[in-house]
């Protein structure tokens, strides 16, 4: 008898993506992008050095960006 795979209960849940509000000024949306952006290259290994010198950013800013993310959208 063929077992079926089991799903992790990560593999399982459906990914949502944090959302803006629609009347979100182009700036916030801007702004918004890049710190996803931040997030997901730090969840995928990149150093918060690298990212803070490729968006011209201090390295506690970019800090702060992961930990807002942490707070905010991960549940």
């Amino acid at each position: 008898m063929a077992s079926t795979p089991r799903l992790s209960k990560v593999e399982s849940t459906p990914l949502t993506l944090p959302t803006l509000p629609k009347n979100a000024s182009v700036g916030r949306r801007w702004k918004f992008r890049r710190n996803l952006v931040i997030y997901i290259a730090s969840q995928n290994g990149v150093s918060q050095r690298l990212l803070a010198d490729v968006f011209d950013l201090p390295h506690s800013r970019i800090a702060g960006i992961l930990k807002e993310f942490r707070l905010k959208y991960v549940p």
